[in-house]
C-alpha cells in the first residue's frame, strides 16, 4: 500500500514546477547551467546574452553591478569593485594568510581587515553614507553571496521557478529549484561553510560537488563504460589547478526511492573520484599578475620622470594594467607576441608596447610556477598508487589548459601527447555535470542513471580523550556519507573530536586540522532519577552516535540516542518509574472504575454475564532517549551567527529591492527616450501623414520636444518609476489614435473579404440544411436541423449583410484622417460567431428514428388474435380462405 500510495503521489506531482541548477562559483568567472523537464538543458545566459558572468561585485553610489558591468567599472573606481573573493573564503585574518590576502588586496587595491569572527572584510574606497560614518564593509560571504544572489535570478527568470530555500531532500521534490554549486576538491571544512554561508545569504541551500566530480558526470553522460576506466581529468583554472582520478564502470545498484520508475535494481554508470592533486599557486591569475608587473616596470622605465607618482601606487592605473594582461595572456596562447596599447594609462600619457610568448615563459619559470603546473599530476598519481600507463587518458579543463606552457609543464611531468584527450567542453563541463548530478537525487527525471561518489581529499577522524585517531572518513570516493558510533555505559555527558588526519597537515594550506568538537549533553539529566535511586547499576546503557556529512565535506551529528535496558537480573517492576513514563496515571485511572463481580447470581438464580478482567500491560525494560548532539566549530572554521545572517540577508534584500527599483527606473526611462524618438520621426512619415491631422501633427512633435527638454532636467533625474510611465502614457495618447486608424486602413481590406466570404459561405450552409431538412421530412426520417434555427441562422446572415452595406457606405464618405465607421475586430467577431454557429450544427448527429407507438384497440386485436392462434393450432394449418369482393 505504502508503494501505491508513493507511486500516485509521484504521479500527481509529475507535472508539478521542478528543476536543479548548477553553479560553477570561479575565481574569474560564474557558469549557470539549468536542467527542467520541457526546457533544453542548456547554460544561463548574462544579461548581455553571454554564456558566463564575471565573478565581480561593484558599487557606483549605492546603485550595484554584477558581472561585466562590475568589471567595467574596475578601471574607474577600482577601490568600489571586488574580484577573486573566491580565494579568500573561509581564511582568517591573521599572518599565515598574509600572502593570499596581498594577493587579492593588490589586485584592486582592496581594503581588507578583520571580522568580528577574525575573518577577512572588505572596505569600499569611498563614503557614500547618509550620515558619513563610514564606508560600508561587506564579509567576503557577502559578497559571495551578492554574486550568487545575481545568478539565482538570471536562473528563476530563464525558468520561470523559483529557488528551494530547504536543502534538497533525498527522494526528490515537488516544485522549486534545486541547486548545486562546485567547489575545488581540495576545499576545507572552513572554506565549504563559508561557501554555505553565503548561499544561505542568497536565500538557499545547496548540495555541494567537487569541480572533477562534476566534470566526471559531464563525461558519463554520453558515454557506456563495458569496462572499468580511469581518466585524469586536469583543470588549470583561474584560482588553481587540481588533477582528478576519476573511475567510470557500469553496476547494477540499489534503488535509492520507492518512488523510482521500473525495479528496485537498474544498471547505472558508477563515477568513483579516487584521488586528486592540487597546487594553489599555479593559476591564471598568478600569470596575469606576472604580467602586470612586467608591463608596470616597462612603463616606469618608459616615463619615470614624467610621472606625478610611481604607477604602482596609481589604483587605477594597474586596474587597466591588470585587465591588458589577461588580454595578453589569451593572445599568446595563441600567438607568438602581443602588442599592448593603453591610453592615456596615468598621467594622460599613453603606453605602447610588446610581449613575445619567449619572454612570458621566461617570466613563468623565473616565478617557479611551470613546474607548479605539472605537480598535481604527480600528486594525484601518487595518492591514488598507480601510474600513467593506468590511465586511459588524461582529459583537459578549463581555460588555463589552452596556455602552451602549461601544455608542456604536463609533458614535463611524465604525460605523453598520446595520451591528452580535449573530447569534453572545457569550460562548461563542470557546470553541466554539476546540474546532472543534483537531478540524479530527483527520481522525477527520467534521464540515464549515474551514480556520482565524490572525493575527499583528507582522511577525517574521530579523536576522544586519551585514545588514539580513528579514521571515519577515509581518503579516496565518498563511498558513505554516515559514520555510526555506540558507546557503552554512557553516564555523563561527554564529547570527542573531529578532525583532518595529522598525515594531511602539509596539504592543508593555513587551515587547521581541528575541525569540530562534537558535544553530547543532557545525558547526566535523563539519568539522574537512576543514579539518586541507587538504580544505576540495574541497567546496560549505550549510546548511538550517527555522524552525517552534508553537505559533503561539512561534518554534523544527525541523530543521537541513549538506549537504557534492564538488566536480566535485576527485579522485575523494580524500574517502572523510568521505563513505564506515566505508569502512575493510567494504574489510577484505572482504579476509578467501577468493580464487577464476575460468577455472581441475581435473586432469580440465574447467571450473570462474566465480564473478563482487562490484562495490565507489561511494564517495559528498555527506553529510546534522543540527545542533544552539537557540532561545535573549532579550529579555522568559523561559521557565520544566526544574527549576523539575518543581517547579511536583510543587507542583500535592501539591495536587491532597490537594485531592482534602480533597474525598473532605469527601463522606464529608455522606453521613454525611445518613444520620444520615435515620435519625432513619424511625425514625417508619409502615411502616418495621410492618416493624421496638421494639428495632431504638430501637438505630437511639440509634446515630444516637452519631453526630450524634461529628460534632461534634474527633475528627470528624480523621478519616480510611476512619473515616467505617466509621462509616456500622455505621449502615447496622442500617438495611439493615428497609429490605429493606420493599422484599421491597413487590415480593412482582408477583414472586408474574410466577412463576405463569411456571409457567402453561411447563405450556401443555408441552402443545404433547407433542402437536408425537406428530405428528412418527405422521408419520415431525423434531421440535423430545424426549421427555426435556419431561420434564425438566415436572419443573422441578413442582418449582418445589412449592417455591413450601411456601414461601408458610411465608410466610403470618410477621409484617412477620420477614425473608421466599423473596425476590423468587430468585423472578424462576427464572421467567428457565424463560422462558430455554421460548426456547431453541421457537427450534429443525425437523430435516430423511432417506429410509431401502437394504439391500444391495435394492441387487444393483436392480443386476441395471438390467443386464437394458441387455442386451435389447427387451423393453422388450413389454406387460407378467399372472399369474394
Amino acid at each position: 500500500m505504502l508503494l501505491v500510495a508513493l507511486l500516485a503521489l509521484a504521479a500527481v506531482h509529475t507535472a508539478a514546477a521542478m528543476g536543479v541548477v548548477g553553479i560553477d562559483y570561479g575565481t574569474e568567472s560564474t557558469k549557470i547551467s539549468l536542467v527542467k523537464p520541457g526546457m533544453p538543458f542548456d547554460v544561463v545566459l548574462s544579461r548581455d546574452s553571454k554564456r558566463k558572468v564575471p565573478s565581480a561585485v561593484a558599487w557606483k553610489m549605492q546603485e550595484r553591478l554584477h558581472g561585466s558591468d562590475a568589471t567595467s567599472l574596475a578601471t574607474r573606481f577600482p577601490g568600489d569593485t571586488f574580484v577573486a573573493a573566491k580565494l579568500l573564503m573561509g581564511r582568517s585574518f591573521d599572518d599565515a594568510n598574509a600572502p593570499a590576502r596581498e594577493r587579492v588586496a593588490g589586485l584592486l587595491n582592496t581594503e581588507l581587515f578583520a571580522s568580528q569572527r577574525g575573518t577577512c572584510e572588505a572596505r569600499r574606497a569611498t563614503d557614500y553614507t547618509t550620515d558619513k560614518s563610514g564606508a560600508d564593509t561587506y564579509t567576503v560571504e557577502e559578497l559571495v553571496g551578492a554574486q550568487l544572489s545575481h545568478a539565482r535570478t538570471l536562473a528563476e527568470e530563464t525558468a520561470g521557478e523559483e529557488f528551494r530555500r530547504s536543502y534538497p531532500g533525498s527522494v526528490g521534490n515537488f516544485g522549486g529549484l534545486d541547486v548545486v554549486i562546485t567547489v575545488p576538491v581540495f576545499w576545507t571544512a572552513a572554506e565549504r561553510q563559508s561557501m554555505m554561508d553565503a548561499a544561505e545569504i542568497a536565500g538557499f541551500k545547496p548540495r555541494l560537488v567537487s569541480d572533477g566530480a562534476a566534470v566526471g558526470v559531464n563525461y558519463a553522460q554520453s558515454r557506456t563504460f563495458a569496462t572499468p576506466e580511469r581518466h585524469l581529468f586536469y583543470d588549470a583554472g583561474a584560482g588553481s589547478t587540481r588533477a582528478t582520478i576519476v573511475e567510470f564502470s557500469t553496476k547494477t545498484v540499489q534503488a535509492e526511492s520507492v518512488i523510482s520508475i521500473g525495479s528496485m535494481q537498474k544498471e547505472a554508470v558508477v563515477v568513483d573520484v579516487l584521488s586528486a592533486g592540487w597546487n594553489r599557486e599555479a593559476s591564471g591569475l598568478a600569470l596575469d599578475l606576472l604580467i602586470r608587473d612586467v608591463l608596470a616596470d616597462k612603463f616606469t622605465e618608459g616615463h619615470a620622470a614624467k610621472l606625478s607618482k610611481p604607477v604602482r601606487e596609481q589604483p587605477r592605473a594597474m586596474a587597466r594594467l591588470l585587465k591588458e594582461a589577461n588580454r595578453v595572456k589569451h593572445i599568446l596562447s595563441a600567438n607568438a607576441e602581443a602588442s599592448v596599447n593603453i591610453e592615456g594609462l596615468a598621467d594622460d600619457i599613453d603606453f605602447r608596447s610588446r610581449l613575445s610568448r619567449e619572454d612570458f615563459e621566461a617570466l613563468v619559470e623565473k616565478a617557479g610556477l611551470t613546474s607548479a603546473f605539472g605537480e598535481p599530476v604527480a600528486e594525484a598519481l601518487r595518492n591514488a598508487k598507480m601510474k600513467i600507463g593506468d590511465l586511459t587518458s588524461v582529459v583537459l579543463v578549463g581555460g588555463m589548459s589552452r596556455v602552451p606552457l602549461v601544455q608542456a609543464a604536463l609533458r614535463a611531468a611524465g604525460v605523453p601527447d598520446s595520451k591528452v584527450a580535449q573530447n569534453v567542453n572545457a569550460d562548461e563541463a563542470a557546470v553541466m555535470g554539476a546540474a546532472f548530478y543534483g537531478a540524479e537525487f530527483n527520481p522525477q527525471f527520467r534521464m540515464k542513471s549515474i551514480r556520482a561518489h565524490d572525493g575527499n581529499a583528507y582522511p577525517v577522524v574521530l579523536r576522544e580523550k586519551g585514545g588514539k585517531d580513528e579514521v571515519i572518513f577515509p581518503q579516496g570516493p565518498f563511498l558513505q556519507e554516515r559514520h555510526e558510533r555506540k558507546y557503552k555505559d554512557v553516564h555523563e555527558d561527554f564529547s570527542f573530536e573531529v578532525a583532518y588526519a595529522p598525515s594531511s597537515k602539509s596539504k592543508l594550506d593555513t587551515f587547521a586540522p581541528e575541525l569540530y568538537r562534537i558535544e553530547l549533553v543532557e545525558i547526566h539529566n535523563h539519568l539522574a532519577g537512576l543514579k539518586e535511586r541507587g538504580e544505576i547499576e540495574q541497567v546496560d546503557i549505550d549510546l548511538n552516535v550517527t555522524l552525517v556529512t552534508q553537505p559533503l565535506g561539512i561534518y554534523s551529528v544527525e541523530s543521537a540516542w541513549l538506549n537504557v535496558k534492564q538488566k536480566p537480573t535485576s527485579i522485575a517492576g523494580a524500574l517502572r518509574s523510568f521505563f513505564n513514563v506515566g505508569a502512575q496515571r493510567s494504574e489510577a485511572a484505572n482504579a476509578s472504575e467501577p468493580t464487577v463481580v464476575v460468577n455472581a447470581t441475581d435473586d432469580k438464580n440465574a447467571t450473570a454475564a462474566a465480564k473478563p478482567k482487562k490484562a495490565k500491560k507489561p511494564t517495559p525494560t528498555d527506553r529510546s532517549i534522543r540527545i542533544v548532539g552539537r557540532a561545535v566549530s573549532v579550529g579555522s572554521n568559523r561559521p557565520m551567527s544566526g544574527s549576523e545572517l539575518k543581517t547579511a540577508k536583510d543587507r542583500l534584500y535592501v539591495a536587491n529591492v532597490e537594485m531592482r527599483r534602480r533597474a525598473a527606473k532605469e527601463e522606464a526611462r529608455n522606453v521613454l527616450e525611445a518613444y520620444i524618438y520615435r515620435a519625432r520621426d513619424i511625425v514625417h512619415d508619409e502615411n502616418f501623414g495621410a492618416a493624421s491631422k496638421r494639428k495632431e501633427r504638430d501637438d505630437i512633435a511639440a509634446k515630444a520636444e516637452e519631453l526630450s527638454e524634461w529628460l534632461n532636467e534634474r527633475e528627470a533625474e528624480l523621478a519616480p518609476t510611476d512619473k515616467l510611465k505617466s509621462k509616456l502614457a500622455s505621449l502615447q495618447a496622442l500617438v495611439s489614435p493615428v497609429e490605429k486608424r493606420m493599422a484599421e486602413q491597413s487590415g480593412r481590406g482582408a477583414a472586408v473579404r474574410r466577412f463576405t466570404k463569411a456571409l457567402e459561405e453561411t447563405r450556401a450552409f443555408v441552402v443545404q440544411a433547407r433542402a437536408n431538412l425537406s428530405e428528412a421530412l418527405a422521408a419520415g426520417t431525423g434531421s440535423k436541423y430545424s426549421t427555426a434555427e435556419l431561420d434564425t441562422l438566415n436572419g443573422n446572415v441578413e442582418r449582418d449583410d445589412k449592417w455591413y452595406r450601411e456601414g461601408e457606405a458610411k465608410q466610403a464618405r470618410k477621409k484617412a484622417d477620420e477614425d473608421p465607421v466599423f473596425k476590423v475586430d468587430e468585423l472578424d467577431k462576427r464572421v467567428k460567431k457565424l463560422r462558430d454557429t455554421v460548426k456547431r450544427l453541421a457537427s450534429r448527429r443525425i437523430p435516430k428514428t423511432r417506429p410509431p407507438k401502437k394504439s391500444k384497440e391495435a394492441k387487444s386485436s393483436s392480443s386476441a388474435t395471438s390467443e386464437s392462434a394458441t387455442a386451435s393450432p389447427a387451423a393453422s394449418d388450413a389454406p387460407p380462405k378467399h372472399e369474394e369482393l
